[in-house]
């Protein structure tokens, strides 16, 4: 009786302590922007769970699939989730197989069995296969139709599996179930809130199963995608013609618009997130906190573009304002260690010590910089002390643009309606960044930049208004480096400002086979 009795104790006790735990959810998703119709801001926020409030669902990592490449892959993924499985689990987060098809197999585990009861016939009829009403009229990004395997010759299409993989345990107080019915019913009685899909394939079954994104939606579940612990089918030689990889990552783009935030491993486990093996692309990172110039809704447009040219594009954010709580913040900097370039829309925030370190070990790598017009005061606060949580001071990098960028801001030039001409220096019209470019006129407010600190620097553009000083709008900083004061929310829409900026994704990154400009 004492041996059951101090099990019983060890066990509550390691819930309580796993429950006082919370899990800080770092969650990406796409919203209506507030300041035009049928456009997107991508934003991120911040939520605590509650471990026993909480479950991931493993969507069909089956033993093998028909499809040779995708079995490689799936293999690959499952090597990669179960430390997170296992992390997940320890933290004491319920754990979900759910390998469709082959619960049959599974009949007589316990961890099945459990499910049995679990019937409720209100919540069985909102479980359907069919798009959300978010979705209506949104074609889908991309072309499945021959269920997207992309070997050579194409493989036939049968039930190849049997059973989930055994790269990924079942351990005795995970659950089993293909089931949206069991799960929601189960999920009621155990007040589990918050559900994370993970698995294969992202455009498939993570969508549409009965315990899928939508179905989990439908229920209630405050529900989120692990988007790098995922994969898709889809065969580039279909539209949108792009990279395997390339077009999940506009699948997760989709998700994100239309059906629920994402979010990564690294929530978990602490570590970069997962890359398969055989993704080759360049990676860029954006970096975007800025709440003036609608950099929110610009870049993650410029990353779609990219993104069908092959470039894999992440995201660490900061909320879009200049004041309030949160502020002095900037999510998934991990995304730096791995990437071919930086891409920096930030204004006048503050770090912590540790997150202004990964921006500088980036820079000091010698890694190529984008930066564009407020992140010339990315780091710089304007004020001389900045204290975040338990009154930590926060880091700031004053130097940086007169360091790194060259540049010498002192404010701007006042608002004009007639906006900026901008110009091209003289005997910079072939320059690689200025191909299809030809002077424009830009609503921005011109800054205030000359003389530029740096002897490396080269200008491109110049900028003026009437009766004031011609300044540089654009400039080099040797070869890694690119700044431009440019970058108004209209500026986008101008065919010679595109160029520029993908011309000089293209420069920096020097790909010299890479086509950016059709």
């Amino acid at each position: 009786m004492y041996k059951n009795l101090f099990v019983f104790v060890l066990t509550f006790l390691f819930a309580s302590l796993a429950n006082a735990q919370s899990l800080r959810i770092s969650m990406q998703e796409r919203v209506p922007a507030e300041w035009d119709k049928n456009v997107y801001s991508l934003v991120n926020r911040i939520e605590n769970w509650k471990p026993s409030e909480t479950a991931i669902i493993i969507c069909d990592m089956w033993d093998k699939h028909w499809c040779p490449i995708a079995t490689k892959r799936f293999n690959e993924l499952a090597a990669a989730l179960n430390p997170v499985i296992e992390t997940a689990r320890n933290q004491g987060v319920l754990i979900v197989h759910s390998p469709s098809d082959c619960i049959n197999y599974y009949k007589d585990f316990a961890q099945r069995k459990i499910l049995s009861t679990c019937k409720d016939k209100n919540i069985a009829v909102l479980i359907n296969n069919q798009k959300l009403p978010s979705e209506s009229k949104i074609p889908f990004p991309i072309d499945m139709s021959d269920e997207g395997c992309e070997c050579t010759p194409k493989s036939r299409s049968y039930k190849a599996w049997t059973k989930q993989t055994d790269l990924i345990p079942i351990k005795e107080q995970d659950l089993i179930s293909e089931s949206g019915e069991e799960l929601g019913v189960y999920f009621k009685q155990h007040g589990i809130k918050n559900v994370i899909l993970t698995g294969v394939a992202t455009n498939m079954c993570v969508l549409h199963r009965p315990f899928g994104l939508r179905n989990m939606k439908r229920l209630g579940m405050n529900v989120v995608l692990m988007r790098d612990m995922t994969d898709s089918m889809y065969n580039p030689a279909k539209s949108p013609f792009v990279d395997h990889f390339s077009g999940t990552d506009l699948v997760v783009e989709y998700i994100e618009t239309y059906v629920s935030p994402t979010i990564v491993s690294t929530d978990f486990t602490g570590q970069k997130q997962f890359r398969f093996l055989d993704d080759k692309r360049k990676r860029i990172a954006f970096l975007v906190a800025e709440g003036e110039y609608h950099a929110n809704q610009r870049l993650p447009e410029f990353a779609h573009e990219l993104t069908l040219r092959n470039f894999s594009c992440d995201f660490s954010l900061g909320v879009p304002r200049m004041d309030g709580e949160g502020r002095h913040n900037l999510e998934n900097l991990h995304i730096l260690e791995n990437a071919d370039l930086a891409i920096i829309f930030v204004r006048r925030r503050a770090l912590e010590a540790e997150k202004m370190a990964k921006i500088k070990k980036y820079v000091a790598s010698g890694r190529p910089l984008l930066v564009i017009r407020t992140s010339c005061v990315a780091f710089d606060t304007n004020k001389e002390k900045i204290t975040g949580e338990n009154n930590q001071i926060l880091e700031q990098w004053k130097e940086f643009d007169r360091d790194i960028l060259g540049g010498n801001y002192q404010n701007h030039h006042e608002h004009l309606k007639t906006g900026t001409d901008i110009s091209i220096v003289p005997g910079m019209e072939n320059h690689p960044i200025l191909r299809g470019v030809k002077p424009f006129n830009s609503l921005n407010w011109l800054y205030k930049n000359r003389p530029l600190h740096s002897e490396k620097a080269q200008v491109l553009l110049l900028g003026s208004n009437p009766d004031k000083p011609i300044e540089p709008v654009l400039w080099t900083n040797g070869d890694n480096v690119i700044y431009t004061s440019l970058g108004h929310w209209d500026d986008w829409k101008i065919e010679s400002f595109k160029n520029i900026m993908l011309n000089s994704v293209n420069f920096l990154i020097k790909e010299k086979n890479q086509k950016i400009i059709p």
